[in-house]
């Protein structure tokens, strides 16, 4: 027919196991990321002009890599509620299978 729908639970599932999976990707290559910049220390000096471009860089840092933290917690959100989505949708057509079943068994 045109214009139907055809949902697939198994391939929902999937994508949100692969959302998962990047998410935490992301957020390791984020905390590999910080450690690398960690290990650079401080290369502007302890002057009052390094000071300032230290406090600059760390609060620039700190936001940026909360902004990605963050982004990476709602990308896991969204991937696992995506999995819930499809383990749903495979629950709800069991149940209609089931319910057709008895039924046909009514009827016959």
């Amino acid at each position: 027919m045109a214009g139907e729908i055809e949902i697939n639970p198994e391939t929902i599932i999937g994508a949100g196991d692969n959302m998962v999976a990047s998410a935490q990707r992301i957020r390791s290559a984020l905390s590999a990321f910080d450690a690398e910049l960690a290990a650079f220390g401080a290369p502007w000096g302890n002057d009052d002009l390094g000071s300032l471009i230290g406090m600059v860089y760390e609060t620039i840092r700190d936001l940026a890599l909360e902004s990605y933290d963050a982004n990476g917690v709602e990308i896991e959100d969204i991937g696992k509620l995506s999995r819930v989505m499809g383990l749903n949708y495979q629950e709800t057509e069991r149940a209609i299978v089931e319910h057709l079943g008895r039924f046909g068994e009514m009827l016959s």
